[in-house]
């Protein structure tokens, strides 16, 4: 992206209407926006082996202490329009210290992509910040993964840039699976995450143009605040005639009302 700043008094319902990143759009009027607390339905089957973070930055890892220029490095598994990614800095206030760049990528034919980038910034004080990488829909520009570092940047003195961390994936979205042919006006999702303010993340429903059609805030299940946990909700979304679409679940930072993280799945909507 020393100690954290205190965080800005930032209510739910502010947080919710206010975060949008990239392409997201306000809601339809006709949502509803209910926090829900559903229980995923028990399963006799075995949790299978959690993912590994499908973005990933290599460097700097979480909590270094960075000077410009800064090297940056990510690996992801996820499909990357023309080898792209973006790369960006926010503060800890949501300002843009460095905006988006495009990098590309390289690796094996089928195989996972390494990007590298030097970044430079100037900052006059140190502050908290946000190293973010994403890459986007080529069909409708919207952002489809997401992830975030969280560092201090300074105006000089010396570096402390610490590893980074092998992580699994922070939102896993287990239902809809990609290419699932939705119909009827509600959609359900399940899955597992990590929520950063009060275990609440928000799930939504887009259209192939990328509008929000519906949207929800759902509960994660955890044992305490920070950890991981189940979430589940059945959604409702404003359709007239079929589309594809995206189901979207987001962690949002109560810092900055952005995206902490990102994670979404492709399918085919219906009335």
């Amino acid at each position: 992206m020393g100690p954290l700043p205190r965080l800005l008094p930032i209510t739910l319902s502010i947080m919710l209407s206010a975060c949008v990143l990239a392409s997201g759009t306000a809601p339809a009027a006709t949502s509803t926006v209910v926090a829900t607390d559903v229980e995923p339905a028990p399963s006799d089957t075995p949790a299978a082996e959690e993912p590994a973070e499908a973005i990933r930055i290599t460097a700097p890892g979480s909590g270094s202490r960075l000077v410009s220029p800064m090297n940056v490095g990510v690996v992801t598994t996820l499909p990357a329009f023309e080898n792209t990614l973006t790369l960006r800095v926010l503060l800890d206030d949501g300002t843009e210290l460095i905006p988006p760049q495009a990098v590309i990528g390289s690796g094996p034919e089928g195989g996972p992509l390494t990007f590298e980038a030097t970044l430079t910034f100037d900052v006059a004080e140190e502050r908290p910040a946000f190293l973010q990488a994403y890459v986007v829909s080529p069909r409708d520009g919207g952002v489809t993964h997401l992830t975030s570092v969280v560092a201090t940047v300074m105006p000089g003195g010396t570096a402390d840039v610490r590893p980074a961390s092998e992580e699994a994936e922070r939102l896993q979205i287990l239902a809809p699976a990609a290419g699932d042919s939705i119909l009827g006006g509600v959609v359900h999702v399940e899955g597992t995450g990590v929520a950063s303010f009060e275990q609440t993340l928000l799930i939504e429903v887009l259209d192939g143009y990328g509008e929000v059609i519906g949207l929800q805030p759902v509960l994660v299940q955890a044992p305490d605040f920070g950890l991981p946990g189940s979430f589940a909700a059945d959604v409702t979304y404003t359709l007239t005639a079929p589309s594809p679409g995206r189901v979207v679940v987001r962690d949002i930072s109560p810092a900055h009302g952005g995206d902490v993280h990102r994670s979404s799945v492709e399918v085919d909507l219906a009335p």
